[in-house]
Parts: C-alpha cells; sequence; structure tokens
C-alpha cells in the first residue's frame, strides 16, 4: 500500500516519466478501458512529481482521481488520504469534500466528517438545488445522531424538511431524534408529517398504526387510537395488525361491537379456510356473549362452519342456541350440514360422524317425532361407532316391538352378541321376543333353547314354550348334507381348505403306517357289527352315513369295555362301539356320538381325529420338505419311514397335487400353527353331531362322556361355541332345508 501524507510537501511518488497532460490523457484511457491497477501505477508515478511542478486544478485531479481508484480497489484508508489531500488543496471542490466526509464517516472519524460536510453546506448552499441542500442536512443529522446530539440532530432534519417536505429521510431522522428527546406531542407530529410524506398506501397504513400505539402509550388515549387505527384499515384493508390492534383496544374499552366487526373482518382478510373459520367463531362469540345478538352470532357459527367443519365448538354453539329457541328444524338443518361437510373431507374422522349422527338419532326421535328418521340416523352412527353399546341398544328399543324393522333389531339384536363381555340373557331373550312377534317359531324355540342351556332361568312361559317344542325323538334329517353346504353352514371359520386338502392327500400313504392291527384291541371276528342287523343303532349308522355322503360306510366293531365311540385306527378302517351304546343308549345320544365321528373319519380329519396335535405339525413339515427343501422347518417327528412312505407315494401328478396344495398353504406364512384348525375341526364335529340330535342337552352330555378329545379346550369353552352356532344365521337358515325345524 502506498502511502500519502497530506502535510505540505508530503505524497512523493517520484519524477514524472512524461508531461502531465500526457500521464493525464493515459491514465483516462486506462479508467475508460477498466484496467483500475494500471491507473493506480501510472497515477501513483505521477504522484511522486513534487507537488510544484503542477498547477493547483492538476493536484486536485490527481489526488481525487487516485482516492476514486482506491475506493474502486477497496483501500478505504488510501482513498481517504488521497481526497483529504485534494480537500486541503481545495476545500471548496465539492464533489471532494463531499466524498472525503464520507470516508471520514466510514473511518469512525464523525467529528471531521460533520465539519467537511458542513464546510460543503457553507461555500455550497446558494448554487445547489433544494434536493442537494436537504441531502446535505440530512448528512449533517445523520452524524450529529451518531454523535449523541439528537437536539442539533432533529435541527438538521428539520432543516433538510424546509428544503423538501417529503424528505422520508429527514421524516424517519426527525421521528427518532424526536423520539430520543422524549417529547410525545414532538413524536406524534413527526410522525404525521412522515405519514402525509409517504407515497404507499401500506407504509401509510402501517405508521397509523405506530402512531395509533403511540396515542395510547405516550397519551393513555384509547379512544384517539381506535380510531387512527380504523384510518390505518382505511389507507389498507388488509392491515391484519391494525383490525387486530382495534379487536385489543375496543375490548378493553368494553366496545364489544368494535370487537365483533374486527374480528370478522379478520375473517374476510384471512386466506386459510381453518384461520377464516376461528375469526368468524371469535366474531359470534362476542356477539352472544356480550351483545346478545344470537341470530347475528349463530349465522358466524354456521358460516364458520363451511370454512372448518371440524370446529365442534362452533357447532356446540349453534345446537346451544336452536335448542335454546326450541328451533328443531333449524337444528336437524344443521345437523345435515355439518355432517354432509365432514363426509366429503379426505380426512375423515369416524368418532366425529359417529357422535353427529348419534345426535341426529336423538333429535329425529326426541324432539321431531319421526322414529323412522332416529332409526337411519342411529344406523349411520353405528357405521362408525360399532363398539357403542349404549348407541346399539337404543337402536334396538326403537325398532324390537315395531313390525318394519323387526330385521334391523335382529341385526344389532346379533352384533350386540359379539360385543365382548355381554352375556347371553342380555341379548337372547330379546331376540326371541322378536321372533316371536314375527311369528318365526322355530328361530324363537333355538333362541330360548340356547339361553336354557347357556345356564339362564327361563320364565315360566318361555320355559313351558321350549318343553312344548323339545321332543325327546329325532326329527330325521332330509336329504344329503353336501360339500357346498357344508361349507356354506356348518364349517368354522378356522376350517383353512389348503390345510383340509393337504391331510386329504397325506391321509392314504400313512393310514397304514398310523393304524393298528385289530389283535391290538383283542377284536375277534364275531365282534364285527352287522350293519344289516335290524338295531337301533345301526339304522342310525347308515342314516347319518348316507346324509353325510359315504357310498361305504366304515367297519364297525363292538368292545365290551370300549366308551362310547373311536375311530380305532384300524387296518382296514374301522370305528370301535361299545356294548352300551349299541345296544341300550338313547337315539339322540347315538345321534350325535355317530354324526361326530363320521365327519371325523372323513379323509381330511381322519389324521387329526387319531395323532396328537404335535405329530400332525411334524408330519406337515414333513410334506412341505417333499416340495420346498430349501423351507427350513425344524421338526420333532424323527421317524424316518413315515417319510418314506411319503415319499414313495407323492410322485408324478400326486408330487404336483400336494406342491400347488402346500404352495398355496404357505402363501403369507411365517410359521405353521395347527392348533387353530385342530380346534376348527372340533367344533365343526361338534356342530354335526348337533345337526343329528338336535339338542342342546345332548350335546353337552355326549362331550363329557368322550373317551377322546382332540380339543385343547374345556367342555364349557366347546359349549359356549355350540350355543352360539345353535342361534347363528348359519344354523337358523339350514334348519328347514335339512327338514328338522319346528312348527
Amino acid at each position: 500500500m502506498v502511502e500519502v501524507h497530506v502535510e505540505p510537501g508530503g505524497l512523493e511518488f517520484g519524477p514524472a516519466l512524461v508531461p502531465f497532460s500526457e500521464s493525464r490523457a493515459q491514465i483516462e484511457a486506462l479508467l475508460g478501458q477498466g484496467s483500475v491497477e494500471k491507473a493506480r501505477l501510472r497515477l501513483e508515478e505521477l504522484a511522486r512529481q513534487p507537488e510544484a511542478t503542477r498547477d493547483g486544478s492538476q493536484n486536485i485531479w490527481l489526488y481525487s482521481r487516485l482516492g476514486q481508484v482506491y475506493l474502486a480497489l477497496d483501500d478505504a484508508e488510501n482513498a481517504r488520504l488521497s481526497f483529504g489531500r485534494a480537500y486541503a488543496i481545495e476545500p471548496r471542490d465539492r464533489e471532494v469534500a463531499a466524498a472525503y466526509s464520507e470516508l471520514l464517516e466510514s473511518g469512525g472519524e464523525r467529528e471531521r466528517a460533520l465539519q467537511v460536510a458542513q464546510m460543503l453546506l457553507l461555500h455550497h448552499k446558494p448554487g445547489l438545488d433544494a434536493g442537494q441542500v436537504a441531502g446535505i442536512y440530512d448528512r449533517i443529522g445523520g452524524l450529529r445522531e451518531a454523535l449523541g446530539d439528537h437536539r442539533e440532530a432533529r435541527a438538521a432534519f428539520e432543516m433538510a424538511l424546509v428544503e423538501v417536505p417529503e424528505d422520508k429521510q429527514a421524516l424517519t431522522g426527525l421521528l427518532r431524534a424526536v423520539g430520543e428527546l422524549g417529547d410525545p406531542g414532538d413524536v406524534v407530529e413527526a410522525r404525521l408529517k412522515l405519514i402525509q410524506g409517504l407515497d404507499d398506501d401500506r407504509a401509510r397504513s402501517m405508521a397509523l398504526v405506530a402512531l395509533g400505539d403511540d396515542w395510547i402509550k405516550s397519551f393513555n388515549d384509547p379512544e384517539r387510537a381506535l380510531d387512527t387505527f380504523e384510518e390505518a384499515v382505511a389507507q389498507w384493508p388488509q392491515n391484519r395488525h391494525a383490525v387486530e390492534r382495534i379487536a385489543e383496544v375496543a375490548r378493553e374499552l368494553g366496545d364489544f361491537r368494535r370487537v365483533s366487526r374486527a374480528y370478522f373482518t379478520l375473517s374476510m382478510i384471512a386466506e386459510q379456510g381453518p384461520e377464516k373459520a376461528e375469526y368468524l367463531i371469535r366474531s359470534a362469540n362476542v356477539a352472544r356473549t356480550e351483545l346478545w345478538e344470537s341470530e347475528k352470532a349463530l349465522a358466524g357459527y354456521r358460516k364458520a362452519l363451511e370454512y372448518d367443519s371440524t370446529r365442534l365448538d362452533a357447532f356446540k354453539s349453534v345446537t346451544s342456541i336452536l335448542v335454546d329457541a326450541r328451533d328443531w328444524a333449524e337444528l336437524e338443518a344443521s345437523y345435515v350440514q355439518v355432517i354432509a361437510a365432514n363426509s366429503e373431507r379426505d380426512d375423515v374422522d369416524p368418532n366425529l360422524l359417529g357422535v353427529l349422527w348419534q345426535k341426529l338419532g336423538d333429535l329425529y326421535r326426541d324432539h321431531l317425532d319421526r322414529n323412522d328418521d332416529a332409526i337411519f340416523a342411529f344406523n349411520q352412527a353405528l357405521e362408525y361407532l360399532p363398539d357403542h353399546a349404549g348407541l346399539r341398544s337404543e337402536l334396538i328399543a326403537l325398532t324390537e316391538e315395531h313390525p318394519e324393522h323387526y330385521e334391523t333389531a335382529i341385526a344389532h339384536l346379533r352384533a350386540m352378541g359379539q360385543t365382548p363381555g355381554v352375556q347371553p340373557a342380555q341379548w337372547l331373550d330379546r331376540l326371541g321376543k322378536v321372533y316371536l312377534r314375527q311369528k318365526n317359531i322355530d328361530h324363537a324355540f333355538c333362541v330360548y333353547r340356547a339361553l336354557r342351556a347357556s345356564g339362564a332361568r327361563l320364565d315360566a312361559k318361555a320355559l313351558g314354550f321350549v318343553e312344548r317344542f323339545d321332543s325327546k325323538l329325532i326329527k330325521p334329517i332330509r336329504g344329503q348334507i353336501n360339500p357346498s353346504m357344508m361349507r356354506r353352514y356348518i364349517f368354522t371359520p378356522g376350517l383353512e381348505s389348503e390345510l383340509n386338502e393337504c391331510f386329504r392327500l397325506l391321509k392314504p400313504p400313512l393310514k397304514e403306517y398310523t393304524g393298528e392291527s385289530r389283535s391290538t384291541y383283542g377284536l375277534k371276528r364275531r365282534d364285527r357289527v352287522k350293519l344289516g342287523d335290524n338295531m337301533a343303532f345301526s339304522n342310525f349308522y347308515k342314516s347319518v352315513g348316507a346324509a353325510l355322503g359315504y357310498t361305504e360306510l366304515p367297519e364297525l366293531w363292538r368292545k365290551a369295555d370300549q366308551v362310547g365311540l373311536v375311530n380305532g385306527a384300524l387296518v382296514p378302517e374301522g370305528l370301535i362301539v361299545s356294548e352300551d351304546l349299541l345296544v341300550s343308549a338313547r337315539e339322540k345320544h347315538i345321534a350325535f356320538m355317530v354324526a361326530k365321528q363320521l365327519f371325523l373319519f372323513l379323509d381330511p380329519f381322519y389324521l387329526a381325529g387319531i395323532l396328537a396335535q404335535t405329530d400332525l405339525e411334524a408330519i406337515l413339515y414333513r410334506a412341505v420338505a417333499l416340495v420346498r427343501p430349501e423351507v427350513d422347518y425344524a421338526a420333532s417327528f424323527q421317524n424316518e419311514e413315515a417319510f418314506k412312505l411319503m415319499r414313495r407315494a407323492f410322485k408324478g401328478d400326486d408330487l404336483a397335487r400336494l406342491k400347488r396344495v402346500v404352495e398355496a398353504m404357505l402363501q403369507g406364512r411365517d410359521e405353521l400353527a395347527l392348533g387353530p384348525w385342530v380346534e376348527a375341526i372340533e367344533d365343526t364335529a361338534n356342530r354335526i353331531g348337533f345337526l343329528f340330535c338336535d339338542d342342546l342337552g345332548v350335546a353337552e352330555a355326549c362331550l363329557r362322556e368322550e373317551p377322546r378329545c382332540i380339543s385343547q379346550r374345556s367342555i364349557e369353552s366347546r359349549m359356549r361355541s355350540l350355543i352360539d352356532y345353535s342361534v347363528s344365521e348359519q344354523y337358523l337358515s339350514l334348519r328347514p332345508q335339512l327338514g328338522i325345524q319346528v312348527a
């Protein structure tokens, strides 16, 4: 950096190489070409020549041009020294003085900068226009302000405003100065001058808000402040801050009409629906609670709900106003409006819609005496609130005694029965009464029979009704229970078709492996039961078998010490029956046991009826390994002989069939667990037995006497499942098809 000294005889750079005029021309050319660095070098070379070799104008040009070059090169220090030298030579040069003053200020020499600015004004004011003079006063005011002399700063800014009344820099400077001096009246006057000088609506509006705050803080005049805020809104209607201040100050003054109007204005300014709704609700709240204008408030709440249908506070206010007015028709319209608005939302709130439909139903029932509409509304509510027990009970109460709504009552009574914790007595008795009103005797009989079996005490009338149709004789099943009927009306949900088919395919290769010879049981040829003998058991055995689709019944063997009827897993296949069951058992007991065991004897369920669940799972693992060796299911079944039998049996088409079944079975599974399937087999077998005996008491007695049970559940649990089935729509609709209905 070149050191430049402003003392006389300073700024010595060395002898000039060329005449001054030629150097000046070259330098100007370099600057014109943008070669600032080269121009600096030439200027510094030129400046090395003693000042005495140049006249005053040449020196002023040299040092001012050198200062400009230093500024272009961001060398503020040398620029200040260069302009300082030029100013020392000629302090009346306006451009030099102006630049020098700015450089002194930026360098922190505010006092010296102020002096230069004052000299500039002294020497040049007569020759300057008003704007230029105002600019110098603005500069002097700013320097005075920076030096902490706010009074003199104020005087300078006021002089600038004398020259140019709309000078914004002077106006803002004056506002700052009077604010520092602490004269409230002057602050207001300064703000007014500033506002009058602003040509932008928004700027004037914001300045008026500041002035309104001054009326409150400095003069404790909220009324003048309100007027000023409203003038601010008039200047720029979108000035939200001004409207908010109106609401705040008007509330403090108790001017609630202004408050309500301000909130309404804010709702018009707001862009988003939820925000518009918020301000409308505020406006309506004031109108309702402070101005006692319910109609106006009602209109505001309704408009808010159009913008944001989830605002339950607004809706509660609407309902409260209309209930107070007992305007049920308008209340209905409001419910319909808010339900429709919420139903169309992408983020539907099911709980909200459920409550709204419920309240609309209450309105129809309690005030409009429109029960059909109430039923419709409650039905809609339950679509969104399916676990609402109280609501369901209200709906049942509306429908269970009206013929046109019996089916609705039945549907909801059944749904009530599926609710956890609801006891049979809480819904079966009501369901039975609806069936009786329908004159559906068979359905009513089944319901009250189930209620008795569940342990509930029936009144004398209901008990007599059940006993009237509870015959000790069996009503034979009409026709055959085909596979489609089985799947639709009897199978339980856990009876998976893929597992059924898989174990159907596995039975043939394993029946001998799992079987026992007759000698194991001590059975002789004479123990074989001749089905042609005219015995009740044989007749039931054949009729049940025919109904289940058997073309050839399993062989039947009597055994003196056998209990009941079991699959003996014999080779050849056969069932073993006790002497008591064969000779002296009652018909219904025979029917239940025979039907259940013949169902379990069917190929898909045969292995489940004779093997433990762990053995079934092991066999299933082996079946998977046959077609998917890469699937790693740890098997506890270690008998290689059975695996060899399976491998020999499944070749060609048989293996392809097994593979298709296994692939379908594994779809979406992480593990193979047969518990639910085995329990489903047990429940379905019990259903089959019940269908043929048609007696829940007999079914329970047979379950308690069974010598072998494939289920892990208690008898009570299995009976609960059977009782539930005995009143199900599946079972009730099957009875007429089988010809076992009463009446």
